[in-house]
């Protein structure tokens, strides 16, 4: 039934609009937690360890992933919701 929606024009668009979200707070999240360490601790890129690298790269994926599904919540009762014809 979901699947099925999501083949449709609406589902597309809905589809679009979750990967523009997900494109968007990926950039944000990088941008704060990767920046604010470089700032906070006053280390270069060049001078982390490949485990900070994994840790601040899964923070970021993890962090990413769970606000694009909050905000996709709303995206699909706008996209996929059942239509009024007033």
């Amino acid at each position: 039934m979901f699947r099925g929606k999501l083949t449709t024009p609406e589902g597309k668009k809905f589809l679009l609009s979750v990967l523009v979200v997900f494109i968007i707070a990926l950039a944000v999240l990088m941008r704060a937690t990767i920046g604010g360490v470089i700032e906070e601790y006053n280390l270069p890129l060049s001078d982390w360890s490949v485990q900070m690298f994994i840790l601040q790269g899964a923070m970021v994926v993890i962090y990413t992933t769970v606000i694009t599904l909050i905000f996709s919540l709303p995206l699909a009762f706008y996209f996929l919701g059942e239509k009024d014809n007033h």
